[in-house]
């Protein structure tokens, strides 16, 4: 990764020069190293420098988007990935902060809801749910079987997504140790092991559809996905800041019909203050070099598209993104 003097502010006599002989040297927020939203931070990067040849844009590792609203609220960088649902926390002031966010704006949608990047899925063992006759969600709460169950670690949000469509059906992690299971809170590797051992019997998290995760357990055992219904997962989204979405039947051997389920997008948001004319520059240089962000990851280039990248969020757009959106037609 490249070292970089860390600019958050552009001088005035680099607004005076033409965009196309502008150098751009920014820090955006991310995650933990590798992994698809670092993936996301290396083609912004090839993008802008397409654009501006020799920008750069550095990749910051960080424990997640709640983090991130932090250090952009503080000035410590210009640019930050933050999920729709983390977002929905920033703005809202709910723990652990004590008050909400408000100056934050978004620039685009590295990925949206309905790139179903981040879909909820309710995965069984094929063998232990025909054992207990559980079909869908709603079986569990209605036959309140022994089960072991993981949904993502503590501090990351795709667990209290899963633990949410979960209370929708009446189902708390209290009822499935009364039940006799188990909740283990693990992330998506580890869970995946866990499903292979056979030391699950069902799995919760939000993951892109057909991801190699998946198609690793569903090498290893045989699978049943849960479906959700439309109530629950509109339910759950309104109260979490994500989208209904939908699992095609088509999209898995395993998923028998279209099911609802819960979709998470992915934002770049910077603060309200950032200069419109470098979030405009910023916006139509990566916007209209699109091509080389979607090269960074297969699942980016099949799903990504400019539609995608321009959906509103639970924040406004920043100005100078916001213009150059409508001068392109892509929003009204």
């Amino acid at each position: 990764m490249r070292t970089i003097l860390f600019a958050v502010t552009i001088g005035a006599m680099a607004l005076a020069q033409p965009a196309s002989a502008q150098k751009y040297n920014l820090t955006i927020a991310g995650y933990s190293p590798g992994g698809l939203v670092s993936t996301a931070g290396a083609g912004l990067d090839r993008a802008l420098n397409a654009a501006y040849p020799g920008s750069t844009i550095t990749y910051q590792t960080s424990s997640g988007g709640l983090a991130n609203a932090m250090s952009l609220a503080q000035k410590k960088v210009p640019l930050a990935f933050i999920s729709d649902t983390e977002l929905n926390v920033v703005l809202k002031g709910l723990p652990p902060f004590k008050q909400p966010i408000k100056d934050l704006r978004i620039l685009f949608h590295p990925y949206s809801p309905g790139s179903r990047f981040q879909a909820t899925h309710f995965l069984a063992n094929k063998d232990w749910a025909q054992k207990n006759g559980i079909k869908t969600v709603a079986d569990i709460a209605a036959k309140k079987p022994a089960m072991r169950i993981a949904v993502n670690r503590p501090g990351n949000l795709d667990g209290d997504v899963s633990i949410a469509a979960m209370a929708a059906y009446g189902i708390s992690l209290d009822d499935i140790a009364k039940w006799g299971g188990q909740v283990v809170r693990a992330a998506s590797r580890e869970i995946t092991s866990l499903m292979l051992d056979r030391r699950l019997d069902i799995t919760s998290f939000g993951i892109s559809v057909n991801h190699p995760r998946i198609r690793e357990m569903a090498n290893g055992i045989e699978l049943v996905m849960l479906p959700m219904t439309q109530e629950s997962a509109r339910k759950v989204s309104d109260q979490l800041g994500a989208t209904p979405c939908i699992v095609k039947a088509s999209d898995y051997k395993f998923l028998a019909v279209d099911t609802p389920s819960v979709c998470v997008g992915m934002l770049t948001v910077v603060r309200a203050d950032m200069d419109e004319q470098l979030a405009y520059n910023i916006t139509k240089g990566i916007t209209e070099n699109l091509e080389k962000y979607k090269a960074a990851h297969r699942l980016l280039k099949k799903a990504v598209t400019l539609q995608s990248w321009s959906e509103k969020g639970l924040a406004p757009f920043h100005p100078g993104a916001e213009r150059y959106f409508r001068e392109k037609g892509l929003i009204k």
